[in-house]
């Protein structure tokens, strides 16, 4: 007999409970990574081994690794602060772009630019910053209309970077 998902009921572990221990079972490199990540503000070194849990030498060694290889930025030198280089991670993410097929990119590309357009038909104008706060009402439920328009400016990201991943500067119906 084969057991459905409405079978199994409710999960039986708390799955944030099984990350922590994951996480705390980790090795201080990986602990100081995952803590390294969410820097978007100068951090520290002693306030990074104390998320990592791992002491201030070890945190400091694996900071300055991740530094040297570009996923952080040194801000103080005494005492030793750093910060994530979000350029690094634009950088990334373009490269991971870069790598698709060109048959996903023009997948990806032609779901996003319609799905800018139906926003532009929905209001009205051309990006989400042509609408003015004040008005959120005037199209319905403003929490909505709030979620809407930061839904918006991630597609018109995603296309942005998209084109820059292949380096293609053609002009398009408006979208930078």
């Amino acid at each position: 007999m084969t057991s459905s998902s409405d079978d199994r009921g409710p999960p039986r572990s708390d799955f944030s409970e099984d990350l922590a221990d994951r996480i705390r079972d980790a090795p201080a490199d990986e602990r100081v990574y995952l803590v390294a990540l969410g820097l978007h503000e100068p951090t520290r070194v002693s306030e990074v081994a104390a998320r990592a849990e791992c002491s201030k030498n070890a945190a400091r060694r694996h900071l300055k690794r991740l530094a040297d290889i570009g996923l952080l930025t040194r801000v103080v030198e005494n005492p030793a602060s750093f910060e994530r280089n979000e350029s690094y991670f634009e950088w990334r993410r373009l490269d991971r772009l870069s790598r698709l097929s060109d048959d996903e990119y023009r997948r990806r590309l032609g779901e996003l630019l319609s799905e800018n357009e139906t926003y532009r038909e929905r209001y009205g104008v051309d990006e989400p910053n042509d609408v003015d706060p004040f008005e959120y009402a005037e199209y319905g439920d403003p929490e909505h209309v709030w979620l809407d328009l930061n839904n918006w400016a991630a597609v018109r990201r995603e296309i942005r970077d998209l084109r820059r991943s292949r380096r293609d500067e053609t002009a398009d119906e408006g979208v930078a």
